[in-house]
């Protein structure tokens, strides 16, 4: 009964077929089979095409044989080639090696005979303490005393016949003991601090670092002598009749004394009357001495306050004279009274007027004195207006000086940008009309950052110093091409020369030279330029009353031209001027009616009408 299932259930599917995807499959790969057998079947062609064309070539043999023939030289010569250069190669290694070996051997030979003799010495020492040591085996019948009688003879015997040895490694040893030696030495006496020992009447004072610090507190004494001396005048005081001649001699030691310190040491060795005070110093001169030097401090420091700002780093206020308060030990005769420094300091100064005439009103005198309506208002309170009227002999006050010794100076530094302007650089090219001028490439201007430092005395500003310029965008030159390109007819020649037509960007010529004119009328916007028409010189550049503004020009063979009723002119008398060289401007001056160069041209003399050379204009 199975059996029977199974063979319907065959018979089913066999009348029933393959399925789609079946039969699509086997069509691909039939489609796949046809192909690879098409392109197999035109490759065996053309193959076969190939080998009987070159079958039937004349001479087919000759050829394949030139051609393996070739190819073997080839690869043989390049086989040859590398190998040569392989040997070569070695050759030079093999030089470069023996050339090593030459110049390093005597090094080499000098460090090994340097070590052997070195080391020489020591080895001969080990061999004869052992053999001294090996005395006492050799010797067992023998007594000790012998025994050390023997090691001594041997110890004598070595150091007689090892003696020069010694000496050989010495004579490498001991000039490197002398140069360690001489290091140290040197290095020693670098290392200690030499000083000058101050001596006042064979007794030390002080001591000072150099010798430059010594003689600056020598005339700093000197210089406080001479100001008591002077400040006492004519009086004979035996205390100042002195010489103080301080000296010093070389020492070891620490502790060098400043200039001041040394010169109130020399002051207080002196054994005259001295006492503590300040001295004033202007301009690197002792001027004053005296015992409130805090009170003085106080008076300068207050006078510079009002021009002052903390907060404010790029302000500096000093006085105009470098004053100086140095306390320090000083002769007593040579202190003045604090007020008499006080009155020595104020002297000069005051007020600066402007006094009024008739008819003169306020801004009368801001005009002559040059200061402002506001600083003139605020030194003069009672003034209201510019228009103000001022009785005659009225007094103005304009400003206000300090004491000569007390003018404060502010220094304020000051930065700001400005522009760089950048440069035009001009070609020619005849690619462009004449006259006609493009800008190819713009320029931009740069910018640069300028730092000064400004100067103010009394308010007033009296200089102005660069500090640093720095550059903070470079300026980009401009390219300009100016046309050099004549029309057709704009140009004529003369015997060896040639002329150009004197206004390139004319309109028209309104009239040409004629019986009862002289010349070409070449009429032109306002402002054209005029060019030189050919090299030569300016004989005539001016005015007549006729031509206008007018340029007479020499070129040499008896030929001239002129060119009338300019606007300006561009070129002076006697100048040379080279052939397209702008001379002038078109205008209307002189005997004219409208805008145009009236153009001459001369031989010998005689005119020639411009019609003759530029007829087609």
């Amino acid at each position: 009964m199975k059996t029977s299932q199974l063979e319907d259930k065959t018979r089913r599917r066999q009348r029933k077929g393959p399925g789609r995807f079946a039969l699509w499959l086997d069509d691909v790969r039939c489609r796949r089979t046809v192909s690879a057998w098409k392109r197999r079947t035109r490759k065996q062609a053309r193959r076969h095409r190939t080998r009987a064309y070159l079958q039937n070539l004349p001479h087919a043999g000759v050829i394949g044989d030139t051609l393996y023939l070739t190819g073997f030289w080839v690869e043989y010569g390049l086989v040859c080639a590398g190998r040569g250069v392989a040997k070569t190669l070695q050759a030079v290694v093999n030089q470069a090696l023996h050339l090593l070996v030459l110049v390093l051997r005597p090094f080499l030979l000098g460090i090994m005979t340097l070590a052997g003799d070195l080391s020489e010495p020591f080895r001969r020492m080990h061999s004869g303490v052992r053999h001294m040591g090996e005395l006492s085996q050799v010797l067992e019948q023998e007594d000790s005393r012998d025994i050390r009688r023997e090691k001594f003879r041997y110890f004598r015997r070595g150091a007689k016949l090892y003696f020069p040895v010694v000496l050989n490694a010495l004579s490498y040893l001991l000039p490197v003991a002398a140069a360690v030696g001489l290091f140290c030495l040197v290095q020693s006496r670098l290392s200690v601090n030499y000083v000058l020992d101050v001596m006042v009447n064979g007794e030390p004072v002080g001591s000072v670092s150099s010798e430059q610090v010594f003689e600056s507190a020598r005339d700093d004494v000197q210089g406080r002598i001479q100001t008591a001396q002077s400040l006492l005048g004519e009086t004979d005081t035996e205390a100042l009749q002195m010489e103080l001649e301080p000296t010093y001699t070389l020492a070891i030691g620490d502790g060098a004394m400043t200039e001041l310190e040394v010169a109130n040491a020399i002051l207080g060795a002196s054994g005259t009357a001295i006492s503590e005070g300040t001295a004033v110093y202007i301009d690197g001169s002792l001027r004053f001495v005296t015992q409130d030097g805090d009170h003085l401090r106080a008076f300068l420091e207050a006078l510079k306050r009002p021009y002052e700002d903390a907060s404010d780093q790029n302000l500096r206020v000093g006085f105009v004279h470098d004053i100086q308060l140095i306390d320090g030990l000083y002769l007593q005769d040579s202190v003045v009274p604090y007020k008499e420094v006080l009155a020595a300091l104020n002297e000069g100064g005051g007020t600066e007027t402007y006094t009024a005439e008739e008819g003169d009103t306020v801004q009368t005198a801001v005009d002559a004195s040059g200061v402002s309506w506001d600083s003139i208002a605020a030194l003069n309170p009672d003034l209201t207006s510019l228009d103000e009227e001022l009785p005659a002999g009225t007094e103005v006050v304009t400003g206000v000086t300090s004491p000569e010794l007390l003018q404060v100076k502010v220094v304020r530094r000051e930065s700001y940008t400005s522009v760089i302007p950048y440069d035009t650089i001009e070609t020619e090219s005849d690619e462009y009309d004449f006259g006609e001028t493009i800008v190819t490439s713009e320029g931009a201007d740069g910018l640069q950052e300028i730092t000064q430092d400004v100067t103010y005395i009394d308010g007033v500003q009296t200089d102005i110093n660069t500090v640093s310029v720095v550059t903070l965008q470079e300026p980009v030159s401009e390219y300009v091409t100016k046309g050099t390109h004549l029309k057709s007819g704009m140009t004529a020649t003369y015997g060896s020369g040639e002329w150009m037509w004197p206004v390139p960007q004319y309109t028209y010529v309104s009239r040409w030279m004629s019986s009862y004119h002289k010349g070409a009328d070449i009429c032109a916007p306002y402002g054209v330029p005029i060019y030189a028409s050919d090299s030569g010189v300016v004989v005539t550049a001016g005015y007549h009353y006729s031509y206008g503004n007018y340029v007479v020009i020499d070129h040499g063979n008896g030929w001239r031209t002129l060119y009338g009723h300019m606007s300006s002119l561009g070129c002076s008398s006697g100048q040379a001027v080279q052939r397209g060289q702008v001379i002038g401007y078109i205008g209307s001056t002189g005997n004219s009616t409208g805008n145009h160069c009236h153009f001459e041209m001369y031989q010998n003399g005689s005119l020639v009408s411009a019609r003759n050379f530029f007829g087609g204009m």
